[in-house]
């Protein structure tokens, strides 16, 4: 009797050991000698990837990462739900659900950059001297807008809220590099877009802000605005959870400090994270509001998923749902 007591304590003890040797297992970090490789765009969006590599972030929470650049966010969203990359980001939610759409592949999102009226994203501009006083100036000018269905569907919800109907105005699709010239020549009377045309359209006194609102945010009724995300592919993530848990603990990390720390932008500029046209107009981007993992949540990423697709800028309905990645 005493035998068996004492074989069920053994039993007993081993298994134990047994269960928090399989916890540290699956919470030890990717060792560092395995290379991650990671997206970023030439954009503000990225600032969170940035400055985790710069603050050695990813080598703090065991990684040893490789940043790969991409002049837009979108040829990085495709190489993403291609394979070719396996996490990358900030994207705007509209190019990543219509990249999920049309690879009907299943990504999880990673935290999210916010727009409010303090952390300006999209932004309305004309020129220093125009005639153009408020929105309702607008009706019958010429807008010039990034080529997306978002920021026209955007622009057209901001018009009809300030009583101006589409017809009234004409929307013209301006690729970002030619933005400023654009404006600065009067082939437009505006622009409604976002960095770096916005910033750089200003940098040069080319413009200044119609409003100091948000107005993406006030016309959507959705503030602050969930506007991108860090992702990667499921598939990866159930194959390596310990390398996304990782990831996304970094990350988190470089958001806290970006959120308190409004100089932290300036860590853009330097020489191995933007070209050299791009660096001289960081420190006038705006200030940015990211939340981390844990802080977005899944109901906020179906509620901006319906919306786009209501608005018919996401083509096919997707299944978003679970996809904000908690840790």
């Amino acid at each position: 009797m005493k035998n068996r007591i004492l074989y069920s304590i053994f039993y007993a003890l081993i298994t134990m050991l047994l269960i928090f040797s399989g916890c540290s297992k699956s919470d030890k970090p990717a060792s560092i000698s395995e290379k991650i490789t990671i997206g970023y765009p030439y954009l503000r969006i990225a600032l969170p990837v940035i400055v985790a590599d710069y603050k050695g972030f990813f080598k703090k929470h065991g990684l040893n990462v490789e940043l790969k650049s991409y002049e837009t966010a979108q040829p990085m969203m495709d190489a993403i739900v291609s394979g070719k990359i396996d996490l990358g980001g900030f994207c705007a939610l509209p190019i990543t659900f219509g990249a999920m759409a049309r690879s009907k592949t299943e990504l999880l999102f990673l935290g999210g950059m916010f727009e409010d009226n303090e952390h300006p994203i999209s932004i309305l501009i004309v020129r220093p001297k125009s005639e153009i006083k408020t929105i309702k100036d607008l009706k019958g000018k010429k807008i010039g807008i990034l080529p997306t269905r978002a920021y026209e569907v955007w622009l057209q919800e901001i018009l009809k809220g300030n009583g101006i109907a589409p017809q009234d105005v004409i929307i013209r699709q301006v690729k970002p590099n030619l933005q400023a010239d654009a404006l600065n020549g009067g082939s437009v009377d505006a622009l409604f877009t976002n960095d770096p045309a916005a910033t750089i359209t200003i940098s040069k006194g080319y413009g200044v802000k119609l409003t100091q609102e948000a107005l993406v945010p006030k016309t959507s009724k959705m503030y602050p605005f969930y506007f991108g995300s860090f992702n990667v592919r499921k598939d990866f993530a159930i194959k390596r959870p310990e390398i996304v848990r990782a990831v996304s603990k970094a990350l988190d990390e470089a958001s806290q400090f970006i959120n308190n720390n409004p100089e932290a932008k300036l860590i853009m500029s330097r020489d191995e994270y933007l070209p050299q046209a791009f660096r001289p107009i960081v420190k006038n981007f705006p200030n940015s509001l990211f939340k981390l993992s844990n802080q977005v949540s899944n109901s906020e990423l179906e509620e901006i998923k319906n919306y786009y697709y209501d608005k018919k800028v996401l083509p096919i309905n997707i299944e978003v749902k679970g996809l904000q990645y908690k840790r």
